[in-house]
């Protein structure tokens, strides 16, 4: 998948989902691949925007004011969250996989990142928003990733149609599980950098 067909699958998830999850469903791929040609790419997206947003703009702090990370700095706690977020995709996807027979569905691992990868795409997406100083809050947008994932965990896991919203409820528990622990090692190993004002 080059960059274009990227785009073009970022647009469709987000704009046709269900429509798009028919296509995603059928369509001959591997971990590697879908990491290579899809995760890899659009999951760079926060941190990218996370670095220049807090490095060129700065960021909000009550008692501070405006303050700006320093580059070095910025950059380093961006790799680390980059890094430490291409295997929590993969952890998220076999928790789907492994929900799926609680819902009467059929435990498959690459459906379960097809559906992880996938339903995640308007939260990364979503992050562009961090670029731009006083339009973070627009970050809620990402939540449209729930409906994403309604639209898809019946096709992707083979469950009962009538489970999807529980299955979609468990699968917001584990995401919001892995995110905060996912925020919690990043600030381990890269705190924010001390801010100039």
């Amino acid at each position: 998948m080059m960059v274009m067909n990227v785009v073009e699958r970022v647009k469709r998830i987000i704009l046709t989902p269900k429509a798009e999850w028919s296509v995603i469903e059928t369509e001959p791929t591997s971990v590697v691949d879908l990491y290579r040609n899809y995760i890899m790419i659009v999951a760079a997206i926060p941190p990218i925007a996370n670095f220049l947003g807090i490095w060129l703009f700065g960021a909000s702090r009550t008692e501070l004011g405006t303050v700006h990370a320093s580059f070095f700095g910025g950059l380093v706690h961006a790799v680390v969250q980059y890094g430490l977020s291409l295997p929590l995709v993969y952890v998220v996807a076999l928790a789907m996989s492994n929900f799926a027979p609680i819902f009467e569905g059929e435990k498959n691992d690459l459906n379960g990142l097809k559906l992880a990868a996938y339903s995640l795409t308007p939260a990364w997406v979503a992050e562009v928003f961090g670029l731009v100083p006083g339009l973070r809050w627009l970050d809620f947008l990402g939540l449209y990733g729930l409906y994403v994932f309604y639209l898809g965990v019946s096709k992707m896991t083979k469950c009962r149609e009538e489970y999807a919203d529980v299955f979609t409820a468990a699968a917001l528990f584990v995401t919001i599980v892995a995110a905060a622990l996912h925020a919690a090692l990043v600030h381990m190993i890269a705190p924010w950098p001390s801010f100039s004002a």
